[in-house]
């Protein structure tokens, strides 16, 4: 079974964490922990998504910080200690863990960690406030399950009628207030950097260092107009410059004026430093956003700070990409993030941003070739330059991405390796299946992706475990032959070694089963792709394909039915499709 999800799939999270509970409690139904199992994977699919990768951090974590705070246990507070002890066994028994620690290591760290895990139990401060309010509720005598019941208990707490410890209580709020609402981390693609802060050897070439000067010693001769005059720039790029200069600390507010700051001098001699506070600083710019933001958030939304996620979007296309992209796609995938309903303030917006990430040198735009219009009507292509690269990848971590390094991979388990392969663009497949395989060797690589293809019925896996084998060259092949029969993936690992041997080893209905498995990862990534590929075939082809699925046993058969069932304009298809299904 899958245990890895990188983009937070949540339908995906919530079918294997139901199954991975599921066969935990029929192997210790006397634990009756389905619940709090359930509360230790809600976090994990939070903090990595990563259901079956458990290191000694993650146990720690869990025990002083996820369970204290979540968990309502008043019975008996061993139940946590012993649940990691049979949930780790249970995922070895399984073959589903993946730690680079040892087994008998990560007990040790529970052990090690139980006495922090009891201080914290009693310590009401380190609680939640649902956990806190709850056990308050029941040591009162209300019925936490009666919703009257507990909308009067907190009616006579605001009112001052009940002796509770409120001190505890705004403790609790004050440090949850300062946490960030908990979402899934979505990891990014590895990105290899040939240096480390290369900003440094560009930062005081680039455009707008000159230009920070210009605004920080023209700041107090005027307004926007009057600079805008000086540095040869409309009044709009001359107030964001002025906001930009104030956020990067190197101008203040003095009565109606704006004057250096008692730094700005030093920190003007230092180029690489003014540039990181510049690159830091930018998501702040609210005011010189302001006009189109509000265009795209609309009346009900006019309180709403949407530049932070502007900016996230933008970044995270660039970085992913790998290579020069259409902006005009950078735009559209931002207006989708925004939910915004017009695509014209987006364009200008993600148009302004790019312009000043340009005279940083931290990116550069081209018109498109010939080539590419030809290809596809977009005007201008635009990619991150090193030092936006590096820069990018700070800021993605800070907004809560999983951002890793080449070399951080070499110990990821297989299964993260190859979804990350399979969401990267060619150079870094390249590098990632290098540094990868590199780390453990083509053997025990080719072993590690043909025990995950054995243990993982899913295309979105199996496709891009069998593009990675590859890599592995003999070893691969030897370790294939060693599956190819396989009841999992024994059709996708024939037509594999077909392929790279030559031999005859495929059998009847394997080549279906792989023409699944590529539609199945179409339609996870875009219905609309999925449908319009499909659509494009002649009507007899659909009507076949129909019955080659209905036909076919296929996991995921009937998901490509229901997407067909639902989405075709054709009805003769649609309800064959339907028909199908219910056979």
């Amino acid at each position: 079974m899958r245990t890895v999800f990188i983009h937070g799939e949540q339908e995906r999270f919530d079918e294997a964490c139901a199954e991975l509970i599921d066969r935990f409690t029929r192997r210790h139904p006397e634990l009756g922990s389905a619940e709090l199992l359930e509360l230790l994977l809600d976090d994990k699919v939070l903090a990595d998504g990563m259901l079956a990768h458990w290191c000694e951090d993650d146990l720690v974590r869990v025990l002083t910080e996820v369970v204290p705070r979540r968990a309502v246990l008043t019975d008996d507070w061993s139940a946590a200690p012993e649940l990691l002890h049979r949930w780790l066994d249970f995922l070895a028994d399984e073959r589903l863990l993946t730690s680079n620690d040892a087994v008998s290591a990560l007990h040790e760290a529970v052990d090690a960690a139980t006495p922090a895990y009891l201080r914290a139990m009693a310590d009401p401060s380190e609680w939640g406030s649902d956990k806190f309010w709850t056990i308050t509720m029941r040591e009162l005598g209300v019925d936490d399950s009666d919703d009257a019941a507990v909308e009067a208990f907190h009616d006579a707490v605001d009112a001052g009628e009940l002796d509770v410890d409120q001190d505890t209580a705004d403790e609790i709020t004050s440090r949850e207030a300062a946490e960030p609402t908990p979402e899934p981390k979505v990891w990014l693609s590895p990105v290899e950097l040939a240096e480390d802060e290369p900003h440094r050897e560009i930062a005081a070439g680039a455009p707008i260092i000159d230009r920070i000067r210009s605004v920080v010693e023209h700041a107090g001769e005027g307004d926007a107009e009057k600079l805008a005059a000086t540095l040869g720039s409309d009044t709009g790029t001359a107030g964001l410059l002025l906001e930009w200069a104030q956020r990067a600390g190197l101008l203040r507010s003095h009565g109606d004026q704006l004057v250096p700051t008692l730094i700005a001098a030093p920190l003007l001699a230092q180029p690489e430093l003014v540039w990181t506070k510049l690159w830091q600083s930018f998501v702040l710019l609210d005011d010189a956003f302001r006009e189109g933001l509000d265009a795209i958030a609309g009346d009900e939304d006019d309180d709403e700070d949407k530049l932070p996620d502007l900016v996230q979007s933008v970044l995270s296309v660039l970085y992913g990409a790998g290579e020069p992209i259409p902006l005009e796609i950078v735009a559209f995938t931002a207006a989708d993030v925004l939910d915004a309903d017009d695509q014209n303030p987006v364009n200008e917006l993600v148009g302004r941003i790019v312009e000043q990430w340009e005279s940083m040198n931290a990116l550069r735009t081209r018109p498109a070739t010939e080539e590419e219009r030809a290809e596809i009507p977009f005007t201008t292509y635009v990619e991150l330059l090193p030092a936006g690269v590096w820069a990018a990848r700070e800021s993605l971590r800070a907004f809560g991405f999983h951002v890793p390094t080449m070399d951080s991979l070499r110990l990821a388990p297989a299964e993260l390796a190859v979804l990350l392969f399979a969401a990267s663009p060619p150079p870094a497949q390249e590098a990632l299946a290098a540094s990868w395989i590199g780390d453990r060797g083509a053997q025990q690589a080719a072993e590690e992706l043909t025990a995950l293809l054995e243990l993982v019925d899913d295309p979105v896996v199996r496709l891009p475990a069998l593009a990675l084998l590859e890599q592995t060259g003999e070893d691969g092949v030897t370790a294939a032959r060693a599956v190819a029969d396989d009841s999992v993936c024994g059709p996708a690992v024939r037509m594999w070694l077909e392929s790279a041997t030559g031999e005859q080893v495929a059998r009847e209905g394997d080549q279906l089963l792989v023409g699944v498995d590529a539609m199945a990862v179409v339609l996870e990534t875009d219905v609309g792709l999925f449908m319009g590929d499909f659509a494009d075939q002649p009507q007899d082809e659909q009507l076949r394909m129909v019955g080659d699925l209905a036909s076919s046993e296929h996991a995921y058969a009937n998901v490509l039915l229901a997407a067909i069932a639902e989405h075709h304009e054709v009805e003769e298809v649609s309800a064959a499709a339907r028909n199908a299904q219910d056979a």
